[in-house]
């Protein structure tokens, strides 16, 4: 700056101007003023003007301020620029927040459904299953209550204590049948508790008809040699020329059975039918049932079904060779009748009222049957079941 001042006063003329002008203001620069001498004054001495080191004059000085002005633009540009992308890296930060965000939302919502699904999925599935197994409970405890009263119908003699052991275990899993809360822990511990009186029941009924047939055997056996001591004196009191004994067999005159021919094998509270004999046979078994049938249709009663027996059978021809009638233990009713009829036998026993029961009963399902004859007289035992 000092040298172009310099060059300026080098070119200074040597006459003095009367005026001297201003120089040109320059943008930035401010301008400067000159003392305009007085015509009458002295001339002053040419001394070199000093530079305000507080105005810049030069082209350069200008350039430097215009570059600085640009620099300071180009900075303030360029903060404004990193301001503004800074701005948009947070928005875009912001943005991106918020849509990872809703996309977790989103995927914790569609997971908590799919829970909410497979939890519905799971009930529906359960109770499908609790109502198989309650069908299945509730078919298997009436099953074993049809089956305890069978049993019940089939052990008449097992005993009052067995029987009303197994009537309660039977009867309280019917009232768990109806009772609308029951558990199904608790139905399936009821109808458990049947097996044990059940057998029970059984068992003492078998036992009672083991010694009911033993005691059958004995008499039987007793009557037997009775009865062949009989036909040895028979035989030692008759006259040499007699070949056969006089049959001593006495006729009823008022409808009564006949009375026992000395020496029968008829046990003590039997009933004498005919003399006894031998030779008798099977009868059809399936008549006897067929008339019992036939009454009970007659009083609106349902049908049994029938089976032959072979132990009431085979009592039966014991019955007729022996010519009276008695119970074995394992029958419910007997009888004879002296014309074969079945239906004259079933007549019968329903003008007798205990026989008559027993032929309207109506917690049995069938029947077993055995039947005999021998002279024309049939000859019949019956058990219900």
């Amino acid at each position: 700056m000092v040298k172009e001042t310099q060059k300026r006063l080098d070119v200074v003329p040597s006459q003095r101007p009367s005026v001297i002008s201003a120089p040109t203001p320059v943008i930035a620069d401010p301008p400067t003023v000159i003392d305009v001498p007085h015509p009458h004054a002295a001339p002053s001495p040419l001394v070199e003007p000093q530079p305000d080191p507080a105005v810049p004059r030069s082209a350069g000085t200008r350039r430097a301020v215009w570059v600085g002005l640009a620099a300071g633009l180009v900075l303030a540009v360029a903060a404004g620029g990193s301001v503004y992308a800074a701005e948009q890296r947070a928005q875009r930060a912001e943005t991106e927040a918020l849509a990872a965000g809703q996309r977790v939302d989103e995927h914790v919502l569609a997971a908590a459904r799919d829970a909410v699904a497979e939890r519905s999925a799971d009930v529906v599935v359960a109770q499908a299953a609790y109502q198989s197994s309650r069908a299945a409970a509730t078919s298997a405890a009436q099953a074993t209550v049809d089956h305890a009263n069978a049993t019940l119908a089939a052990v008449p003699n097992a005993g009052e204590a067995p029987r009303a052991a197994l009537a309660g275990a039977s009867g309280a899993v019917g009232a768990a049948l109806t009772a609308p809360d029951v558990s199904l822990r608790s139905l399936r511990t009821l109808v458990a508790g049947v097996a044990a009186p059940e057998k029970a029941a059984v068992d003492a009924q078998a036992a009672w008809q083991a010694a009911e047939n033993a005691r059958i055997a004995a008499e039987q056996a007793a009557a037997a040699a009775a009865a062949q001591a009989a036909a040895a004196r028979s035989v030692a009191k008759a006259p040499a020329r007699s070949t056969a004994p006089r049959s001593t067999t006495q006729k009823s005159t008022a409808g009564t059975a006949p009375v026992a021919p000395s020496g029968a094998s008829i046990p003590s509270g039997g009933k004498v039918c005919t003399s006894s004999g031998s030779g008798a046979g099977e009868s059809s078994v399936s008549a006897i049932g067929s008339a019992i049938n036939a009454y009970r249709a007659s009083l609106g009663l349902s049908q049994l079904s029938v089976s032959r027996s072979g132990s009431l059978v085979s009592h039966s021809i014991t019955m007729a060779n022996a010519g009276g009638i008695w119970h074995s233990g394992g029958d419910n009713i007997v009888a004879c009748v002296s014309n074969g009829s079945a239906s004259s036998m079933v007549s019968a026993w329903s003008r007798s009222a205990g026989h008559d029961a027993q032929m309207r009963r109506t917690d049995v399902s069938s029947m077993s049957v055995g039947g005999a004859s021998l002279n024309g007289w049939l000859y019949g035992a019956v058990r219900f079941s």
